[in-house]
């Protein structure tokens, strides 16, 4: 059986030459080689055209636009890709050379899973950020939990949930695709460093850095939207996040508890899971953590 074909996309944007030249060489330096290398000139006005059309490699299949901005760039890029899986890349970043090689492993192994992602050394500071292995909705209140430039995921999967990045966004915007996206698809982040992270106060989210503080609040809001109605409960849970403060001990009983209760000389199990409450008798809750049907 013949590998499987990834598209890799790649959004340019005025990258400087060296950080370009790096990025876009530790793709054509994978071990997996089966993949188009779709990267797009968002209207770039440096000579990031020049440096992309000097790599004389057929995988490369390159694109020239106005600036439209980084959601649109690669909106186009899945588009026009003809990869079964996509693979994220920015352009000031370094990917290993057994990234797509272990991410590709991974999903065809596991087809529960839609998306991929993985650890990240942040240079040149040199940090190792350590990622959750099987994020869920609720952990990404506290941060994002996957790393934009080490993911691969099934496009059907993303196409067929009409799942694409937001266009009015031009910070936080893969933050909120993964928000959207983790509602109805499974994650997973491999659990060793597949991609370099670089972090050197160029990027846009040092430029806008109140824009994108304005777009993660507006995300977790939309996460608790789809959770709770109760919008008491949606400040205080959001006060604690953006203030960096503990939740207390009462607001946490309240996103989800286990509690006794003796009501009409009957015991029953109260269960609290973000301001709704679930009662059982004791007897049917110890069913249900034995695995038993009630």
């Amino acid at each position: 059986m013949s590998k499987k074909l990834i598209s890799v996309v790649m959004s340019v944007y005025n990258t400087k030459e060296s950080y370009l030249r790096e990025a876009i060489e530790s793709i054509l330096n994978q071990t997996y080689t089966n993949f188009e290398f779709i990267i797009i000139n968002d209207g770039s006005t440096n000579n990031a055209e020049e440096v992309i059309l000097s790599y004389q490699d057929d995988r490369i299949k390159y694109y020239k636009q106005e600036n439209k901005g980084i959601s649109a760039s690669r909106n186009f890029g899945t588009n026009v890709s003809n990869g079964e899986y996509i693979a994220v890349m920015d352009s000031d970043d370094i990917a290993v050379p057994e990234r797509f090689e272990k991410e590709i492993t991974f999903l065809e192994n596991n087809p529960e899973y839609s998306l991929v992602g993985s650890w990240f050394k942040v240079f040149p500071r040199n940090e190792i950020a350590k990622m959750i292995e099987k994020p869920r909705l609720l952990d990404f209140f506290n941060k994002c939990w996957i790393i934009h430039s080490s993911v691969m995921f099934r496009k059907k999967d993303f196409v067929e949930n009409n799942l694409f990045y937001n266009e009015n966004l031009n910070c936080a915007i893969d933050y909120d695709l993964w928000c959207r996206a983790i509602k109805k698809l499974k994650f997973y982040n491999i659990q060793e460093i597949l991609i370099n992270y670089r972090v050197e106060g160029q990027g846009i989210a040092t430029k806008k850095r109140d824009e994108r503080i304005k777009n993660t609040i507006r995300i977790q809001q939309n996460i608790l939207d789809s959770l709770t109605s109760d919008k008491k409960l949606q400040q205080r849970i959001i006060k604690g996040i953006c203030s960096k403060q503990k939740i207390g001990k009462n607001l946490k009983e309240q996103i989800f508890s286990v509690k006794n209760s003796l009501e009409f000389d009957k015991k029953y199990k109260i269960i609290t899971i973000l301001g709704i409450e679930i009662r059982f008798l004791n007897k049917i809750y110890k069913n249900l953590e034995r695995g038993q049907n009630v």
